[in-house]
Parts: structure tokens; sequence; C-alpha cells
């Protein structure tokens, strides 16, 4: 800790978001293991302080594609597949307490006075923020020296990524020379987000049994969703953690047939295929036709449907979802009564 507080300090001390905004982004390579990571620094915007990095498929996955189309991750559904360590600078009143009391324990003070106590913060897909283990803590102590390298070289090349596309990104040397970088250390590397692939759903044979009990009701339609709830998390293990509401609407009047709610924390194809499942059997009925708004349940539920000789159709808007979404939405923000 004492280690990484003196990168920390090192980077604060160097204030790169005054020259430096989050869509400069550099390329690590983990020297242990081979990793690729992204890394950006926060300020520019003079709101939050210090710098991100990103990590594995959906880290990268994630980031690049906020570079291309920034309002494409801003919404719940982007944001709980981040997967990223961040070291922000914050007021001492906006430590949680047991960041505060390792700090005081190693009697630490920074120089300065507001936005200056550094936070190390892990997000995990599903999860909300939280504390760095001890492996984290190690990736942040090889990585956050080799970006304050970075920062010292740009402030002085503000121009690097002039004429160059978001999705070319300058590496690193792996091991960094012991010296100030160069123009002719970094290696440009083109870096496209991998396309987020699903698997189908498959239910066992005993969830098989229940549907095919059900009642068929050709003519029916009905609207299903599953979605991060806005406004609702739950304690995983001591953890904080996103959930995910499933609903099963009847289409036309908007009745609600059913609803699953679970922890974000579990798969996406296991999670929505499961939950259909139950809110089906809770209808007591197979419809001819099941609605969605959300393309990433094509792949997951078609083989389902299929077994069911269910349609399952995409749609931009289903009014039923909508209303009871916006129903569920305005409850958690109001709370009952």
């Amino acid at each position: 800790m004492l280690a990484l507080l003196a990168a920390t300090t090192e980077f604060a001390a160097a204030k790169p978001w005054e020259y430096m905004c989050d869509s400069d982004v550099a390329g690590l390579i983990d020297p242990g293991t081979g990793e690729v990571r992204l890394v950006t620094v926060l300020g520019n915007a003079r709101e939050v302080f210090g710098a991100v990095f990103y990590r594995r498929a959906s880290g990268l996955r994630w980031l690049l594609n906020t570079l291309n189309d920034p309002e494409e991750c801003a919404n719940l559904e982007g944001i709980a597949t981040m997967d990223s360590l961040k070291v922000e600078l914050v007021r001492k009143n906006e430590l949680p307490k047991e960041d505060l009391t390792a700090l005081k324990a190693l009697d630490f003070k920074p120089a300065g006075k507001g936005l200056v106590w550094p936070q190390f913060q892990s997000v995990q897909p599903g999860w909300l923020p939280w504390f760095i283990d001890q492996t984290e803590a190690e990736q942040l102590l090889v990585d956050l020296p080799r970006l304050t390298s970075f920062t010292a070289f740009f402030r002085n090349h503000s121009d690097l990524f002039h004429d160059r596309p978001p999705s070319e990104i300058p590496f690193l040397p792996n091991p960094m020379p012991n010296r100030p970088l160069e123009a002719k250390d970094l290696e440009w590397r083109p870096l496209i987000a991998s396309p987020e692939t699903f698997d189908p759903f498959k239910a066992g044979d005993e969830q098989l049994d229940q549907l095919r009990k059900l009642k068929r009701e050709h003519k029916a339609a009905f609207e299903y969703g599953s979605r991060i709830l806005i406004g609702s998390t739950v304690l995983e293990k001591g953890r904080p953690c996103f959930s995910r509401i499933s609903l099963l609407v009847e289409h036309g009047n908007g009745f609600m047939l059913g609803f699953d709610l679970s922890l974000a924390t579990v798969p996406f194809v296991q999670c929505a295929g499961a939950a259909l499942v139950k809110t089906l059997v809770h209808s007591g009925s197979l419809p001819g036709t099941i609605l969605i708004d959300d393309n990433r349940l094509e792949p997951v539920l078609a083989a389902l449907c299929d077994i069911l000789n269910i349609d399952l159709v995409p749609s931009e808007e289903l009014a039923g979802l909508a209303e009871a979404r916006a129903s569920l939405d305005n409850f958690m923000r109001s709370g009952p009564g």
C-alpha cells in the first residue's frame, strides 16, 4: 500500500488532466501474463480526477465502443459490463471508512486540500465499485508508474493523436526503458471491439416438461425483456451488485404475466433464459408469438422458442414492456407510499 500511495502521489503531482482528456488512450501489456489493458486519464472535464485501467474482454469492449459511440455504453446495460480498476482523487469525507482507516494506519497525509485523497476501486461486470484485492493492487503498482511516464511524454507531444483514428492505440514498451519515453518507443496498434456473442439457452428436461404441459394459445402474443433495474442494488456475500428484472407482458393490453428478479452477476444467457421459463410457467400458457426489444435476446432464446413452436419476433418498441419498466423505475426512485 505504501508503494501504491507513492505511485499515486507521483501521478497526481503531474496533473495530466490539464493536458490530456479521456479519449487519449494508451495500451499496456502485462509483463507477466501478456494481458492487454487500456488506460485513460480522468479530469479534463474538471469533475472526476484520476485514471481508469480497462481489463479483460468486457472492459476493453466497453471502452472501445464508448470511443466510437459515447451514448451506446452510457446506459446501465453498458455500465454493468464494465471491467476496470480506477484510481481516483477525492475529498477526505468521500472516502469509505475502511479506506480512511487504512490510510490513517499508514500515517498518510497528502499534500494540499480538497481532491487529494487517493481511492482505489475495482469494477467487475454486474458489481458496483468495490475495494481492490492483493492481485489488483499489484496490477496497479505495475501500470500506474507506466502511465505516469506516458503522461510526461504526452505533455510535450500534445499532437500525438492528431490524424490518428480512434481505433489506433499507442502501446507502451514492455519492459519500459530506463529513461524518459520517446516517440520511437510507442507501438501503434489498431484495436476494434470484439463483438459480444451469446450462446443459446439450453433448458433442462424438467423445465421443458413444465413448459410442454402449459395450455397452448396460438393467437396470443407476449412481450418479454430482461434489463438491469434502475435504482435497485442488492448485497451478495456482503458486496453490492446490480439486479436484473425480467418481465413477461401480454401484448396489446399490457397485463403483467410474470417477472423474475435476479443478480446481474449471473451470466446474461442463463438469467434471461431461466427467467423466460419461469415467467411462462407463471402465466400458465404458451403464446404463438413472443416479441423482444433487445437484439441480444434473439440468439439466447431462439432455440428454446423453436422447440416450443413459438415465433420469436424482434421489435424496436414494445408499449407494454415500456410501461411496466417505467412503473418499476418510478417505484424504485420514489419508494413505496
